[in-house]
């Protein structure tokens, strides 16, 4: 069988009467509950935002005085007593004991703390108590430039909904102060350590005095600072904040990383682009290039052109409008938007966004295979019962025959024993609420036999058949896991998280996915993490009995971030593969053949290649693994 991979950005533009239907849709968000970090997630622990902004050092602050050395006090309004702490010890606390001190270069000598998870440790007779405390700096003295960025190492986990607030806020009297978003749009329960950077220019342009305050209104997990620098930005810099692709006038749907042949179409792109320099850009626009791994360029185009893109933070939505039409069939592709001016970019790394994809015969889906964490029913409030559910939305454009539909199994051991059911629903968007999208169109296609998970499918694809297969008109469609028995138990049905996948979301961060609580009042709700669940067409399942000889049962590559050297480990039947390096716009970098027989460790040295982000694959044409790496 044909393994071919399509990985498509994918926003699904809106009438304006749906998007109105689909705004009220997304206000009913799930709440998370608190959780302890898993060994996945601890995998994705630690990103880059930003590249290092150029220009004078005009402030910094490292905490080797603890709070005195430029006047930093914390507030809790409360008065609870919780406080921001000066500390050189991890945060501790029931759901983040394995949470280590803040990677940065002067941790030793102390750091800036919120402890939220430890300060609700026990768990309060009332409740887990949400915090409200601000630490807040003394006068700070800058020379006043035009252009004024702040960068920060900081560690981060928060709980439980996305509308919880973790802000920079910066003033210049001490009295009015702007909120700047500290998580970067990060949903809930996302563990990171990272490069932080925001472009205060707004505020702090040719200012000479400024005030800094964090701030953190969740109950859960943590907040570590160090290392704080005023810098003087770029006096050109364009920032390409988010690209999408738009496929017509459906509801908002999400980022589809594989899709079979008969599903794709002709794409439209569009970016948000951000004078993030000093001064105005002139002569503003995107161009967008598309490669294929062997064919090379395929397609280059260009939006229409502003006259100027102002400073500070001047921003605007660009659109290539002639879509591009995949006549080059099989393969590997990758889309690159490039924000362009006349004056340029001082970083072009930041001026461009890429999208990588690929095509499959049988298979959709919005993960890249890599498993980032446990999700499921019970990591929401209200979903530890039998009968709770998770879904996660695809829409056909074409009538397909869905034959099976596939789940990845986390690696939580709380999985084995847990009953569930397979199905396909229909998604009606006729209906004014979420719960009557789905209810009203009921289940399309399923498995009448419920499946109880073994412990050979912990860490796996489950691949369940419908039984009968069922074809499935043009529309829209969500494949739902039940949890039909074991809670009572101690089981509790769990999914890997498609993090990686999560990142490439359409502008706005539009849920794409909905857990159903079947609580006291039982219904269905949005949530912004992404399980990994696929449908299949044609064949009963996408692997078969030879193929799964050949599966790729682990790929790894650390460390990550690394400094261009770094392990590729591979887990594998004894079988040859092709081990490959791509950078943002599809190019190889890097190629071997490669002979596996059970584990095989490769050390790869790319140190002579630039600082940013490179995708490394693993493929033998019958199975195919993608891992990001960052070289910083």
């Amino acid at each position: 069988m044909k393994k071919n991979y399509f990985l498509i950005a994918g926003l699904m533009l809106a009438s304006v009467a749906s998007f109105a239907q689909q705004s009220r849709i997304e206000a009913n968000e799930v709440p998370m509950k608190p959780a302890p970090v898993s060994a996945e997630e601890l995998k994705y622990n630690e990103i880059s935002n930003v590249s290092k902004a150029e220009g004078d050092t005009l402030f910094y602050e490292d905490f080797g005085g603890g709070f005195s050395t430029n006047g930093w006090t914390s507030v809790d309004p409360s008065q609870n007593g919780f406080d921001w702490i000066y500390t050189t010890a991890a945060p501790g606390g029931q759901y983040s004991s394995t949470i280590p001190v803040i990677a940065s270069a002067t941790a030793a000598n102390g750091f800036l703390s919120m402890p939220s998870d430890f300060y609700n440790t026990p768990t309060p007779a009332g409740g887990f108590a949400g915090m409200s405390a601000v630490v807040t700096s003394g006068p700070i003295a800058i020379n006043p430039v035009g252009n004024v960025i702040i960068k920060w190492k900081q560690a981060q986990r928060y709980c439980c909904a996305s509308t919880e607030q973790l802000e920079l806020q910066v003033s210049t009297d001490n009295v009015t102060f702007v909120a700047f978003d500290a998580k970067f749009g990060r949903q809930a329960n996302t563990n990171v350590t990272e490069d932080a950077e925001i472009n205060i220019s707004s505020v702090a342009a040719n200012e000479d005095t400024i005030y800094l305050r964090f701030f953190q209104s969740s109950s859960h997990y943590f907040w570590m600072i160090d290392d704080i620098a005023i810098v003087e930005g770029p006096g050109n810099q364009l920032v390409v904040n988010k690209g999408f692709s738009t496929f017509g006038s459906d509801l908002f749907e999400g980022y589809y990383s594989i899709t079979p042949l008969a599903l794709t179409q002709a794409l439209s792109f569009q970016a948000a682009v951000q004078n993030d320099g000093g001064f105005n850009a002139p002569n503003t626009g995107i161009t967008l290039s598309i490669d294929e791994a062997t064919l090379g360029n395929v397609y280059l185009d260009s939006s229409a052109k502003i006259a100027s893109l102002p400073t500070p933070l001047g921003i605007d939505t660009f659109e290539v409008v002639t879509p591009f039409a995949n006549t080059s069939g099989n393969g590997d592709y990758t889309a690159t938007i490039t924000a362009t001016s006349d004056s340029g970019s001082a970083d072009p790394g930041r001026a461009t966004y890429a999208f990588p994809w690929s095509i499959s015969d049988t298979v959709l889906a919005k993960d890249f295979d890599n498993n980032g964490g446990n999700i499921g029913p019970g990591s929401y409030v209200g979903g530890d019962n039998d009968g709770s559910k998770m879904a996660t939305k695809f829409t056909l454009k074409s009538a397909q025959t869905v034959t099976s539909v596939s789940y990845f199994i986390s690696t939580s051991t709380a999985n084995v024993g847990a009953e569930m059911k397979a199905q396909v629903w229909g998604f009606d968007t006729s209906q004014a609420t979420l719960n009557d999208a789905i209810n009203v169109a009921g289940i399309k296609a399923q498995n009448p036999i419920p499946y109880i998970v073994q412990s050979t499918d912990v860490g796996t694809w489950l691949t369940i058949p419908m039984l009968p297969p069922a074809v499935l008109p043009a529309g829209q469609y969500v494949v739902v896991a039940e949890q039909s028995a074991g809670n009572a138990n101690g089981f509790e049905l769990g999914f890997g998280r498609a993090r990686d996948a999560e990142e490439f979301q359409p502008f706005g961060l539009q849920f794409v996915s909905m857990v159903y609580a079947n609580d006291a009042s039982p219904s269905w709700g949005n949530i912004f993490a992404q399980p990994m669940m696929r449908m299949n067409f044609g064949l009963l399942a996408p692997v078969g009995v030879d193929e799964s000889a050949k599966a790729i049962e682990g790929f790894t590559v650390s460390p990550n971030p690394n400094n261009g050297q770094f392990n590729v480990t591979v887990n594998a039947a004894k079988a040859n593969f092709n081990l490959s390096v791509r950078n943002m716009v599809g190019q190889v970098v890097y190629n071997e053949a490669i002979a596996v027989n059970n584990i095989l460790t490769k050390n790869i040295d790319l140190s002579n290649l630039n600082k940013g982000i490179y995708f490394v694959s693993i493929e033998n044409g019958v199975n195919r693994k993608v891992q990001k790496v960052i070289i910083k």
